[in-house]
């Protein structure tokens, strides 16, 4: 990980209007940032577009302010400049290389983790986490997912992603997604979503998201 890199997109993306930095760390794989009242730290991201030859870095930044857990995604192309992708007109643009540089499945995992939180229709979106390790959503990749990954007895039925393309390129992308959250000290839940991606080589991806379940509780 370019960690000069990535803490000058984490100044320039990640933090708010006027937030300065107070204290930084920096090692091979990690990055940790210091602010007034948040602290931030970037990891290696395990997503699969990480895998893709255009890709130098995917890196996971996660802003802590206690008990507020906010995730969000940064690309290092090998060339250009870096993409954040809590901005949904630089996620639709990504959109533009599905089926052509970036798996549809990548893409899905993205949007997954970084849009699977009530409020998308900001400018950059702000999916919170439970804790600082644990995920900000889920992709769900099976059919029985809520049996084996996030036991969730009362979960709507889902199904794997699905991709189509036509022959000019354009393509169709359905897909579940989950978030995870505290309700109480105790309790936990999450909520479900359906969503259906088009795009094409030709313009950026849109999306429509269908909530399917909200509060859903987990056992305890």
């Amino acid at each position: 990980m370019d960690t000069e890199r990535t803490v000058e997109a984490i100044q320039h993306y990640v933090l708010s209007p006027g937030e300065t930095v107070e204290k930084t760390w920096t090692a091979p794989n990690w990055v940790s940032l210091r602010t007034r009242h948040y602290g931030y730290r970037a990891t290696p991201a395990d997503w699969a577009v990480a895998g893709q030859d255009w890709v130098s870095d995917a890196v996971r930044v996660v802003a802590s302010g206690q008990p507020v857990f906010v995730t969000h995604g940064l690309l290092f192309p090998v060339q250009g400049e870096p993409l954040h992708l809590n901005e949904p007109e630089v996620m639709a643009e990504l959109g533009r290389r599905v089926g052509a540089g970036l798996s549809p499945l990548a893409y899905a995992e993205l949007i997954g983790e970084l849009y699977s939180t009530r409020r998308i229709d900001r400018p950059v979106v702000h999916p919170f986490a439970a804790t600082e390790g644990t995920p900000a959503g889920w992709l769900v990749r099976e059919a029985d997912h809520f049996a084996r990954v996030m036991v969730a007895p009362d979960a709507p039925a889902v199904a794997p992603p699905a991709f189509e393309q036509g022959i000019g390129g354009e393509w169709t992308l359905t897909f579940f997604s989950h978030n995870y959250y505290f309700v109480s000290e105790i309790v936990t839940a999450v909520d479900v979503y359906a969503w259906t991606v088009t795009g094409g080589p030709d313009r950026p991806a849109a999306w429509e998201r269908k909530p399917l379940a909200e509060r859903l509780p987990l056992p305890v």
